[in-house]
């Protein structure tokens, strides 16, 4: 599914792709190259991007024929010129996401106690950690959902990490009761639910008890309820009540550890909003149980009165608030994964005057749910808005700079109106091809942002010094594992010195006794030894001669001038079949022959020749 996603939106960015479109190869991104590339051959061959997507935007030109060049036009050429550049954009876009993997994949989470800290490299939540989790303790429910277990912590085993893995800090105080006001849609609901098959999960989302007020129950139900609420065990833990107001009671409030709240307005009641926003902070700081706060504003864009929400918060010692602002909320039949801003609601930059004020509810939604998740949204006020046709439609084109400036009437250059929002494009396109889910998308739009991007940019990191840290801890293991080797080296050769030591001193003792042993016949056969001496005694006296002409015998067997001369004698037995006398040979069979060849001579001298006597001897013997 990503791959078909990824490839329809590469297919969406330029109005005019085609899926059957041909392929046009170009090392330069210069039109005039192209032309003449096209003039030279009528071949047409495979792009090569940076990113190595073979994607081409030109038109389709039916037939199994080779296509003449003149049936290839400019504008087809220069659409296709810009496809490539949009590609290398998008491209730059992957490696800044790689750099903050590599770079800023540290997060920072929060203790049972409260207290802050960062993690290690590869110590943080991640989605695979939590379903691997799950999965060993046999805590996988149906469609792929959790049981009542408590959410596995930050201290997952490193075995479990992947250095090249996105991990968004998530919240860790979340509790396990959630109370919804102003809202009930089925969306929302199922993603805090957090049990249904196919979805990308959201870790610390383990709430037990999911609470909402509603003026009318029975109705509410039925909006609520569906086959996925069915199906993914949201009964077992949806409670709906019937509400006395806008907002809670401090009863109604007690217990929740999460509040969601959406209120509903417009500009021109902007001090009624201001008023709920100031109700809100006084009920959430007479709460002793919660913790966490977030309200989405629908209609109305004015944040008057969110000021009172975050001073009550206290920096989120008392609770963590996040407002999400949506403006008008529009049902759409299928999202098609088009692009959008979320961004600081007061100061949207120049490209909010460029987008309307409204938001699919889908969407919507589905953010709410996971600026809750995320730490990088708390003390947080956001906007979100789709972009306009026309603006999706101007993301296709590459950013104005180099020859694809535009230029007015005059030959001044025009400044690119829609470059912030093609960059935000990029990303989010790179991050969606890349495989980023949705959490971790909003994490990077919300944490750094338009500005991270364009620093990236302007200040291209070091490459060789980004990986720098990684590889001075590499260095250190390795460093310590070689010390380790070397160690065992010693050792090993310290034993095998001393099995060689031993050896020889038995070789040695072999020599002597059977030097002992010789000696001992030798000399009392020359008469030499009274003949009351026995072997054994002779043995015993001569110990020392003996080990000293073993010790002779061993050096000079083991010199290298005799493993030359025995190496000599091997070889010249190799060729000896057919040779009368040869070097080396044993005396005795030297003697024998010559004594046969004298024999013969005297009895054949005149009949046979050389030859004939030496193939006689030899088939003698």
């Amino acid at each position: 599914m990503k791959l078909l996603r990824s490839t329809f939106l590469a297919f969406c960015v330029v109005s005019s792709a085609s899926g059957f479109a041909p392929r046009i190869s170009s090392k330069s991104s210069s039109i005039n190259d192209i032309i003449n590339r096209h003039r030279r051959s009528t071949s047409l061959t495979t792009i090569t991007t940076g990113n190595e997507t073979p994607v081409s935007s030109t038109s389709l030109f039916v037939g199994i024929h080779e296509q003449p060049a003149s049936s290839i036009s400019e504008d087809d050429i220069r659409k296709e010129t810009m496809f490539i550049q949009v590609r290398k954009e998008v491209g730059t876009a992957k490696e800044y996401l790689n750099w903050l993997i590599e770079e800023c994949g540290t997060g920072t989470v929060t203790d049972a106690d409260g207290d802050d800290s960062t993690t290690k490299e590869g110590e943080g939540i991640t989605f695979a950690d939590v379903i691997a989790d799950k999965a060993a303790a046999g805590e996988v429910e149906l469609f792929g959902g959790g049981g009542d277990a408590p959410p596995p912590g930050s201290s997952a085993s490193p075995s479990e990490r992947k250095g090249t893995t996105y991990r968004p800090a998530l919240r860790t105080d979340l509790g396990d009761t959630v109370l919804l006001t102003g809202t009930m849609d089925s969306t929302l609901l199922n993603i805090l639910n957090n049990n249904f098959f196919g979805r990308d999960s959201v870790p610390n989302f383990e709430f037990a008890a999911i609470r909402a007020l509603a003026e009318d129950v029975p109705a509410a139900r039925k909006r609520a309820i569906g086959r996925e609420a069915r199906y993914g065990g949201l009964l077992d833990k949806l409670t709906i009540e019937p509400s006395t107001g806008d907002l809670p009671t401090e009863d109604e409030l007690a217990g929740a550890s999460s509040w969601i709240v959406q209120l509903n307005g417009t500009d021109g009641d902007a001090a009624a909003t201001a008023a709920t926003l100031s109700k809100i902070a006084d009920l959430a700081a007479g709460s002793a149980k919660l913790t966490n706060v977030i309200v989405m504003l629908a209609g109305a864009t004015s944040t008057d009165g969110w000021d009172a929400v975050e001073a009550a918060s206290a920096d989120g010692d008392a609770f963590r608030c996040t407002l999400l602002s949506v403006g008008e909320l529009y049902d759409a039949s299928e999202e098609k994964g088009g692009f959008y801003r979320v961004g600081a609601a007061v100061g949207e930059g120049e490209g909010a005057a460029m987008m309307p004020r409204r938001l699919s509810r889908t969407k919507a939604y589905r953010l709410l749910a996971h600026a809750l998740a995320l730490d990088s949204t708390a003390g947080r006020a956001l906007a979100a808005r789709d972009y306009s046709a026309t603006v999706v439609e101007a993301t296709g084109a590459p950013y104005a700079e180099g020859e694809f400036v535009v230029r007015d009437d005059d030959g001044n250059e025009v400044v690119d109106e829609f470059r912030d929002i093609k960059m935000e494009s990029r990303v989010i396109q790179a991050m969606r091809e890349t495989g980023f889910t949705q959490v971790m998308e909003l994490d990077v739009l919300v944490d750094k942002g338009l500005a991270g991007y364009k620093e990236y940019i302007a200040n291209p990191p070091n490459k060789e010094n980004a990986f720098a840290a990684r590889n001075k801890s590499r260095d250190e293991e390795d460093e310590k594992i070689l010390a380790i080797l070397d160690a065992e080296i010693a050792v090993s050769d310290a034993r095998k010195k001393d099995e060689a030591a031993k050896q020889k001193q038995i070789e040695i003792e072999g020599i002597a006794k059977e030097w002992a042993i010789k000696e001992y016949s030798l000399r009392m056969i020359g008469g030499d030894l009274d003949d009351s001496i026995s072997e054994e005694d002779f043995m015993e006296s001569s110990r020392d001669e003996a080990l000293a002409e073993g010790e002779r015998t061993y050096e000079r067997i083991n010199s290298e001038d005799y493993i030359k001369e025995q190496e000599r004698v091997e070889k010249a037995k190799l060729n000896v079949e057919n040779k009368l006398f040869w070097d080396g040979m044993p005396p005795v069979l030297r003697k024998k022959r010559e004594k046969m060849v004298e024999k013969v001579k005297r009895q054949y001298m005149d009949l046979l020749s050389e030859e004939d006597l030496e193939r006689i001897i030899l088939n003698d013997d």
